[in-house]
């Protein structure tokens, strides 16, 4: 465990000595979905393709209506976005952008056979729209911002208009 707090202590402190405002961003985010992040940034400063691949539905929708059955559990989440920054001020700035979201998670299905009641786990892959907006602040002297965002998923398939709220807050590393 010491190891890997030098070792990633070493690459933040490498990375933040050839950092740059723009070009790539990784970072975490705690939220709906969360998990790991990947910002790249266009040469205009003005649009950025984000990548996030992490954790689905394991704060708003754990449990809820699907299809016909429930969700009981979280599941996995990939997507793409694309972005549109302004700048507030040299420190903060606001995105918003839409894209593609795939889904992975089983919901489950109550069955009758012969006389006896069971949950049938089903599994899920969903394909849907999503759209995205968010506040970002760069510390001074530093590589690191931090974000706020909210968002919403629409499904279209296999469950068309199921309606997913998103959000939450992280970090990115900026280089």
């Amino acid at each position: 465990m010491r190891k890997i707090f030098l070792l990633t202590l070493l690459i933040v402190s490498y990375l933040s000595t050839h950092a740059q405002e723009k070009g790539w961003a990784v970072g975490a985010k705690i939220g709906d979905p969360a998990g790991l992040t990947i910002r790249k940034y266009l040469s205009n400063d003005k649009n950025a393709i984000e990548i996030n691949v992490g954790v689905y539905g394991a704060l708003w929708g754990l449990r809820g209506n699907y299809k016909s059955g429930a969700f009981d559990g979280a599941g996995l989440s990939f997507n793409g976005l694309y972005l549109w920054h302004n700048e507030m001020s040299s420190r903060l700035k606001n995105y918003y952008g839409f894209g593609v979201q795939f889904t992975s998670r089983s919901y489950y299905v109550d069955k009758t056979l012969n006389g006896i009641q069971y949950k049938d786990q089903t599994p899920a892959t969903g394909l849907g729209g999503l759209g995205q907006a968010g506040l970002e602040y760069f510390l001074p002297s530093s590589p690191i911002s931090i974000f706020g965002e909210i968002g919403a998923y629409v499904e279209l398939i296999p469950a068309v208009f199921y309606f997913h709220p998103q959000g939450g807050l992280g970090a990115r590393l900026n280089f």
